[in-house]
């Protein structure tokens, strides 16, 4: 299997981000849900883990980000509907966009706070960000509106990809999934 994508399929650094990055964001959004039930001798722990893990998404939507636009994306099938195409290429930008919004107002929210990222005694504060209650309080609201949003697109991309595989019966999911290629 090749490094980079083809027109066919993509290649073993596009699915590697993929498919870390969808159980990544899987697992937070579940946590993210479960947050409040945590015992409260555990919280501050499982919340700053919650944020390290936000902040490696962050890093990875990145890298993803970065690596896509220096591959071709493999081509959808001939049979595709204009329509179709203008959706897929909107959703997987929304997906990115929110993907990589969703840490960026939880590390925010948590600066704002005064409860950013740490390690030990070392903390991982955006500089530029004072804190804010009313600012913390917004960055922290339209984190869980991104988590909407994310459940909806994710949830749109999956049913997407399984109409092609059970309807249009082509290779769009195919070309994604590991250990394949064209």
């Amino acid at each position: 299997m090749s490094f980079r994508n083809t027109s066919t399929t993509y290649g073993s650094v596009a699915k590697f981000f993929h498919w870390l990055i969808f159980i990544l964001v899987f697992f937070m959004i579940i946590l993210g849900y479960f947050l409040d039930d945590i015992p409260k001798e555990y919280k501050g722990s499982v919340i700053n883990v919650h944020k390290w893990i936000g902040l490696t998404i962050l890093t990875l939507m990145i890298l993803r980000a970065a690596w896509a636009l220096t591959n071709p994306k493999p081509v959808l099938p001939g049979i595709t509907a204009p329509w179709e195409k203008s959706v897929e290429r909107s959703v997987h930008l929304l997906l990115y966009l929110v993907i990589i919004a969703m840490p960026l107002s939880g590390w925010i929210g948590s600066t704002a706070a005064g409860k950013a990222p740490h390690l030990g005694s070392l903390t991982f504060a955006l500089p530029w960000i004072e804190t804010s209650k009313p600012l913390a309080h917004s960055a922290f609201d339209t984190h869980s509106l991104l988590a909407i949003t994310i459940i909806v697109l994710v949830s749109l991309h999956v049913f997407a990809a399984l109409y092609h595989y059970f309807i249009k019966k082509d290779d769009v999911l195919r070309r994604m999934m590991p250990n394949q290629s064209k």
